[in-house]
C-alpha cells in the first residue's frame, strides 16, 4: 500500500510540475525511465559495457567511470546531466 501511495504523491508532482511549467510557457520534457542518461559516454556516447569495464556491473556504487571509446573519466550524475540536457534539444 505505501508504494502505491508513494507512487501516486509522485505522479501528483509531475501533474503539478507539468500544470507550472504550461502556466508559464516552459517546455515540459519527461525522459523515459529506461534512459540510460548515466550509462552513456557525454563525450563519445558509447555507452557502458560491464563486460570491459574494471569496475563490473552497473550499480548504484558506481559513482565514477572511465570510457572505453575516448578514456574521459566521468562522475555518473554530471554525466547524466549533460547527456539528459542534450537529449531535450
Amino acid at each position: 500500500l505505501s508504494k502505491a501511495f508513494s507512487f501516486q504523491k509522485l505522479n501528483f508532482f509531475f501533474q503539478c510540475l507539468s500544470y507550472k511549467c504550461e502556466k508559464y510557457g516552459i517546455e515540459y520534457v519527461k525522459a523515459d525511465k529506461w534512459f540510460a542518461s548515466s550509462k552513456i559516454c557525454s563525450c563519445c556516447g558509447v555507452k557502458y559495457d560491464h563486460s570491459v569495464q574494471p569496475e563490473g556491473q552497473w550499480s548504484l556504487k558506481i559513482r565514477e567511470w572511465d570510457c572505453v571509446g575516448c578514456n574521459s573519466h566521468h562522475d555518473r550524475d554530471i554525466n547524466a546531466a549533460i547527456n539528459l540536457s542534450r537529449w531535450v534539444k
